[in-house]
């Protein structure tokens, strides 16, 4: 029946796809129809491209390799010079049909400048200042010595090979040249980190060091980018006028720079007027677009003036929620900016002799370049052999900022689909190879600096030891609420893992979160802050728990569980059904439970789980004390000799049960003071949301009546007693 319905709503959506576009466009005449058809275009080349970068992206990953490759070729593929040139029904010139000389619409291209500005301004924001400036020394001279060279031998090749790929001897003050000498500088922050980050080697001497240098190396690169591109507007390419573009482009670039960083609390100041945390957020993109159009309008690139936008609200504690409310942008805008550049590659200029005899050697040369270039300073800066060469290998790849250079190139004209071509096989390169050689060069042991050097401002860890899980999430609930109130913002870099980055204004600090125990590592300065706000939080919870003590109707409300007018049929979907009902096993079933007193009661049901297979045999000890800790902290035994043990265990994946039967009962601390008799014993995993209220109600509305647990208690064997309960669901 579902595969019915599924067929007749695709077959519906084929023949709307095929029948509105004539019918719509009927009734109306130029401009109107136009327009409107290049928009209906552009909702569905949207959609498509946000599956197909999805697709790409995971895939990639899948392999062990950067999800942003994913990304470009599954542009390469729906694009104008693949797939999206074929005709279907409503688009008889093909999805992604070429625009004149173009290969992509006006609309299409004005999302991905949009999403570049994104991209560049959550690169802003996630500059840290502090270490920036820290390690500014190294990594100037790395990042100096990565540009320098890079920009030199980029330029060399391409005007050695011009003729042979273009047909043209171009000279050193070319654009083209100029524009691949620029592309070739700006090294992969974002592919570097994450190599950094899976190797625990984030905060390690080469680690700073690449990261501070990936920094410096983008910023020179932006500075060059804005140099080359005033040259090519000016319409005088003369060396003669670098001096004065230069002059320009730094003087601009400074400026708005010092003026952000000066002026940066008073920026975040005036966004905390709007108060809610996405109006906040919302409003500092938009700052970022208009610097972005200022520095546009003033003959520098867009992305420069997001840059620096980011690179002002990073030092305000603003910055993690602005990040963090700006996810769902990125999610959005960045695989379309992706995929849109994969879409600029003319895939027959890719693959001819010509191009790729030349992709090879431009990208021999942008490896090397950065290889030497970074690895020699290095060397010269009490790095040994090992972390120089570490360094070199670490500022190699390129693809965002690389790639954003190379759009605004084509886009203005200055380079063409064969240039273009060359820079996406070079990032194609440089990010296939670094992952692998890296990765390697981080498992070798050893030294790698010729003397010791303080990574890190000193700072203190401060850990608080947790009884449980559960009073460590209740205490975890209630700090955060503490710093909120105090006008802390807290951000949660990463879904996967339990920390935490909480700032005030110049006050940051780390929260680490384990069932186990809470820390935090701090300045020193901070250590007494942090004692003080943890003691309040404790008496907090301490008043909270006497005035807990005075609520008297408690075993009210655990009576109302089995009110006779409360009888109903539950209410359960079809996959919460077959879940409760494969929970019941005969094998995890008994109708002669042997235990005299609570203690073996809960043992016998958890060697029942064991036995039919749904618990481990090595994790009978923690499932039996989860059990036994719930009944410590309040009875499960209910009234009418029900009860149900239960508790919240990290050694089980999914929600499991076993259910004794004790027909002459013993004292389990029962509502109504009499003996249990029917024992339903459930563990819940702790970290994945299972319905267990849901399905303890359902068991609840069927032993409300008298019939059915005189039904239960006269089942004679497992195999019975399994049937009724199945039969429950």
């Amino acid at each position: 029946m579902q595969k019915k319905k599924l067929i007749l709503i695709i077959a519906f959506l084929l023949i709307f796809l095929v029948l509105l576009p004539n019918r719509l466009f009927a009734r109306q005449t130029g401009v109107e129809a136009h327009l409107t058809e290049r928009m209906a275009t552009l909702v569905f080349q949207i959609a498509l491209i946000l599956f197909a970068a999805r697709l790409g992206g995971y895939l990639l990953s899948r392999a062990g390799l950067p999800s942003v490759l994913g990304e470009i070729i599954a542009g390469i593929i729906i694009g104008p010079y693949l797939l999206g040139a074929f005709p279907l029904p409503g688009f008889p010139h093909g999805l992604f049909q070429q625009y004149g000389d173009f290969p992509v619409s006006y609309e299409l291209y004005s999302f991905a400048t949009v999403a570049s500005i994104v991209l560049l301004f959550l690169v802003g924001l996630e500059t840290d200042i502090q270490t920036f400036l820290r390690f500014s020394v190294d990594g100037a001279a790395i990042g100096i010595g990565g540009v320098a060279i890079s920009f030199i031998l980029g330029d060399l090749v391409t005007v050695l090979f011009s003729r042979f790929v273009f047909g043209v001897h171009y000279g050193f003050g070319d654009p083209i040249p100029l524009l691949l000498g620029v592309i070739s500088t700006a090294t992969s922050v974002g592919i570097s980190a994450r190599i950094l980050s899976d190797k625990g080697k984030m905060d390690s001497p080469e680690g700073v060091s690449i990261i501070s240098g990936a920094i410096i190396d983008d910023v020179l690169g932006i500075i060059l980018l804005a140099v080359i591109i005033g040259l090519i507007k000016s319409g005088n390419v003369q060396w003669k006028q670098v001096s004065i573009v230069s002059a320009k482009a730094i003087l601009v670039w400074l400026a708005f720079l010092i003026l952000g960083l000066v002026f940066s609390r008073q920026i975040s100041a005036y966004l905390k007027h709007f108060k809610d945390k996405n109006s906040i957020a919302v409003m500092s993109f938009a700052l970022a677009l208009l610097l972005a159009g200022i520095f546009e309008k003033s003959g520098l690139a867009m992305i420069i003036g997001a840059y620096i936008m980011g690179l002002t609200l990073s030092r305000t504690d603003l910055a993690y929620l602005i990040r963090e409310n700006l996810t769902i942008f990125y999610r959005f805008f960045i695989p379309i900016f992706f995929c849109v550049m994969g879409m600029l590659v003319d895939v027959r200029a890719m693959f001819s002799g010509k191009i790729m005899i030349f992709a090879l050697i431009y990208s021999l040369f942008a490896i090397l370049a950065k290889f030497i270039g970074c690895s020699l300073p290095a060397f010269a800066l009490d790095f040994n052999r090992r972390g120089a060469l570490r360094i070199g290998m670490g500022m190699v790849p390129r693809a965002e900022v690389a790639l954003i250079i190379a759009g605004i190139g084509l886009s203005a004209g200055i380079i063409d689909h064969r240039a273009f071509s060359v820079v996406i096989s070079m990032a194609f390169i440089t990010v296939l190879i670094t992952p692998l050689f890296l990765s390697r060069m981080l498992d070798v042991k050893g030294p790698v600096m010729r003397r010791e050097k303080r990574i890190k401002a000193p700072t203190e860890h401060v850990g608080f030891l947790m009884p449980n899980p559960e009073t460590a999430e209740l205490l975890l609930a209630k700090i955060f609420e503490a710093f909120k109130n105090e006008g802390f913002y807290i951000y949660r870099p990463n879904l996967r893992e339990q920390f935490y980055q909480i700032r005030k204004e110049a006050m940051s600090l780390t929260l680490n979160y384990s069932p186990g125990e809470i820390s935090f590592d701090c300045r020193t300065q901070d250590v007494p802050f942090i004692h003080i706000l943890f003691y309040e939080v404790l008496a907090e919870l301490e008043r909270t728990m006497k005035q807990l003590q005075t609520l008297t109707d408690r075993e009210k409300i655990g009576k109302q569980i089995f009110d006779k007018h409360l009888e109903t049929v539950p209410d359960f979907n079809g996959k919460e059904k077959s879940q409760f009902s494969k929970m019941f096993l005969p094998g995890a079933m008994t109708v002669e439970l042997k235990g005299e007193n609570k203690k073996e009661i809960l043992e016998e049901l958890v060697e029942l789980l064991v036995a039919s297979g749904q618990l481990t045999p090595e994790h009978y000890r923690a499932a039996l004390e989860v059990l036994r800790q719930r009944e410590r902290d309040m009875s499960t035994g209910m009234q009418e000799g029900i009860a149900y043990p239960h508790g919240r265990a990290d050694c089980v994946k999914r929600m499991i049960s076993s259910v004794g039967i004790k027909k002459d009962g013993v004292d389990f601390g029962s509502l109504d003071k009499k003996p249990s008799r029917i024992f339903i014993a459930t563990l819940i995993p702790r970290q994945t949301p299972e319905p267990y209220l849901k399905f303890t109600a359902g068991l609840s509305r069927y032993l409300i009546d008298a019939e059915n647990r005189r039904r239960i208690l006269d089942c004679k064997s497992a195999a019975e007693l399994c049937r009724i309960f199945k039969g429950l669901f």
